[in-house]
């Protein structure tokens, strides 16, 4: 996406080079985060749907009786590994998104906010058009509460996925344990 802002001026007024260096570095910051934007929700809605698909594989495999092991002496349905292996896919989507993609993020909306704040007053035709990356901000809330929005959307599927393996594991008899 490209960001184009022209600058209106007076008939024989032409916008300065400071001007246009400003709009310029402001345009490769928003974009900047427009970018880290759709990549965390990209990969936030890819890998969630993927760890919620490898839950239904398990939920499925839970017919076949075959699949009810017992290694060294403790017996369960391979669903039960089946979910494991989800949580840990989980567990590294979590990862890459929060300690890297996400800060990466922060990070362009740290400088948005440095552009936001020493610009505040700059106006272009009269019109004010810096604030933005601080607006959202505080229409957010307290400053990184964001992050717990992060912990809260992985949390609820890992805790879901737990819930899933107790679930199997307290209840699940195959069927050939019912017959006399």
């Amino acid at each position: 996406m490209h960001i184009r802002i022209e600058l209106k001026m007076g008939d024989n007024e032409k916008p300065t080079k400071e001007t246009e260096l400003i709009l310029e570095e402001w345009k490769t910051v928003i974009q900047t985060q427009m970018h880290f934007n759709d990549m965390i929700m990209k990969m936030r809605t890819t890998g969630v749907s993927i760890v919620l698909a490898v839950f239904g594989a398990a939920a499925y495999s839970l017919q076949y009786d075959e699949l009810y092991l017992t290694i060294h002496g403790s017996s369960f349905h391979a669903s039960v590994l089946v979910i494991l292996f989800g949580l840990g896919m989980l567990v590294g989507v979590f990862g890459l998104d929060y300690f890297y993609y996400y800060k990466m993020l922060l990070g362009a909306v740290n400088r948005g906010e440095e552009i936001d704040e020493a610009y505040k007053n700059r106006q272009v035709d009269n019109t004010k058009i810096f604030g933005m990356t601080t607006m959202i901000r505080e229409a957010i809330g307290k400053r990184g509460k964001s992050k717990y929005f992060v912990w809260l959307f992985y949390g609820l599927v890992f805790v879901l996925g737990i819930l899933f393996i107790v679930g199997i594991l307290l209840g699940y008899t195959p069927t050939f344990n019912n017959n006399p």
